[in-house]
């Protein structure tokens, strides 16, 4: 795993990313959200996870703000966090399609904004973080009727890794992890002992800000690594 982006050049990257919106992001938001699978949205949430907590409390807050109840809070609202003039600008609050146009561009939607994220391209991606988002709260916010999931749930999901990440347990949980700071092609091309992925995991938490997993994560990342991406000690 190579060094995390500089702050500098992960910047230049998102402002070369296109910002219209496209086909594949059309339709009901919420819908869509209604349709994703949280627990799906949670092993995507692990690239906010840097940055961003999502929990009751917490004290001050990371980078980012607490994204506690998120849904349906005024925007730039959370005590204790200096937001950005270009966020506390926006006004309004943080509905279902606010949260997906967001989180799809987020230097263009709030251009000034200090989150120097390029955003999430794939639009059930999104829908899943959201709905994970949604589930972080104490009276978490309606979802739409049932037609409305059924319209959504009708269009299948761009996978976000590509064919040379290979299925199997903890596919989407290691692609998140290691997609967080560079391209999967620089994994595919490793051939590491089990020992050794251990290590660079504890290098990227250490040294490169990476979020620490949990013990039954790291288990199963080094699991996939290992069996795709490595040779027997």
């Amino acid at each position: 795993m190579r060094a995390a982006i500089a702050i500098p050049g992960l910047l230049a990257l998102a402002l070369l990313l296109p910002s219209t919106l496209t086909a594949a992001d059309a339709g009901d938001t919420a819908a869509r959200v209604a349709a994703a699978d949280p627990a799906r949205g949670k092993i995507s949430f692990l690239q906010c996870a840097a940055c961003h907590v999502a929990e009751r409390g917490q004290g001050q807050p990371r980078l980012g703000p607490n994204l506690w109840d998120v849904v349906g809070r005024p925007v730039a609202s959370v005590t204790g966090y200096a937001y950005s003039d270009a966020f506390r600008a926006l006004g309004g609050a943080w509905t279902y399609q606010r949260l997906d146009d967001y989180l799809r561009a987020p230097m263009s939607y709030a251009p000034g904004t200090r989150m120097v994220f390029p955003g999430i391209e794939d639009a059930a991606v999104r829908a899943a973080v959201i709905a994970f988002l949604r589930t972080r709260s104490d009276a978490p916010a309606p979802l739409p009727s049932a037609a409305a999931t059924a319209t959504a749930s009708a269009a299948p999901a761009r996978d976000p890794f590509g064919a040379e990440w290979p299925q199997g347990p903890a596919r989407d949980i290691a692609g998140h992890v290691c997609n967080t700071c560079h391209s999967l092609a620089m994994v595919t091309q490793q051939r590491l002992a089990r020992w050794r992925w251990d290590e660079l995991l504890d290098w990227m938490v250490d040294e490169q800000g990476m979020p620490p997993l949990s013990a039954e994560h790291r288990a199963l990342v080094l699991d996939y690594l290992v069996q795709h991406f490595g040779f027997a000690d």
